[in-house]
């Protein structure tokens, strides 16, 4: 498959990540804190370096969304790249390999290139507006299972869960009980693309930001699924929630997100 020129940087910038990531991986000896559980790493530090300047080399006036700065570069310019350097940060530390860089190119307001690249596990998934979704080079499609007793979904909490667990845990019960079973995997890139090849049925988290989702999201669509938030809108790349599936069980999830 031939990808356009802002594809290709996507792919090239993922594999500069990835490099740092496995030079570091099950070295990392010092941890910072965001948060009280969440995490952060020279690898992370270094991966975003080295992508934003791959990036940079391509596109010196695009604007960048990245996790590991607190400011947006904004350029007048309709092009934006949304990174996550280290996506599974959690795993990443304690030597777990699901892990991945995610990169999406947003143009005016849709992703047109994404890259999910899980270094460790050996798996790039790229997509592109119009082209379709792949991985390792293979044409992949979601899912066709239409009941959801039959269905395998993937979740993720949010860091803020012990502050304000009710409607986390509550979504967890409801799905639990409706679905074959149920898996959480640390990765909410890593958890869309799943669902984009068909391995997931669907996915829902709360309380993610863009650069965990923007990649994943056009896997997930030019696959075949369906993207919205909770209320079956379209507020979920900035929104804080997501819901991804297969489309065929696209509503009966929603209708048990809501669900009291």
């Amino acid at each position: 498959m031939k990808f356009n020129k802002f594809t290709n940087v996507a792919i090239e910038s993922a594999y500069a990540g990835s490099e740092v990531l496995l030079k570091y991986f099950n070295k990392i000896k010092e941890i910072e804190y965001k948060g009280i559980i969440d995490p952060v790493t020279i690898a992370d530090k270094q991966s975003q370096k080295a992508i934003i300047n791959k990036i940079k080399l391509s596109f010196p006036l695009h604007n960048i969304i990245a996790e590991e700065k607190d400011t947006f570069l904004k350029q007048d310019n309709d092009y934006c790249w949304i990174i996550d350097p280290l996506d599974g940060t959690v795993n990443y530390v304690h030597g777990v390999p699901t892990f991945c860089i995610s990169i999406g190119l947003q143009y005016k307001n849709q992703i047109v290139s994404s890259v999910v690249y899980a270094p460790a596990l050996k798996e790039l998934f790229v997509a592109e507006k119009g082209k379709g979704s792949f991985l390792n080079g293979k044409k992949i499609k979601v899912s066709v299972i239409k009941e959801m007793i039959r269905a395998l979904p993937v979740t993720g909490f949010p860091y803020y869960v012990r502050e304000n667990s009710d409607r986390v845990l509550n979504n967890f019960k409801n799905i639990m009980l409706e679905t074959q079973g149920l898996r959480r995997f640390g990765s909410a890139a890593i958890d869309l693309a799943y669902v984009a090849c068909g391995r997931f049925d669907f996915f829902w988290e709360e309380g993610l930001k863009p650069w965990d989702a923007a990649a994943g999201i056009l896997l997930v669509e030019e696959a075949g699924g369906k993207v919205s938030d909770y209320k079956n809108g379209n507020d979920f790349l900035f929104g804080q929630n997501i819901v991804a599936s297969n489309k065929l069980l696209h509503k009966q999830v929603i209708k048990t997100l809501n669900e009291k």
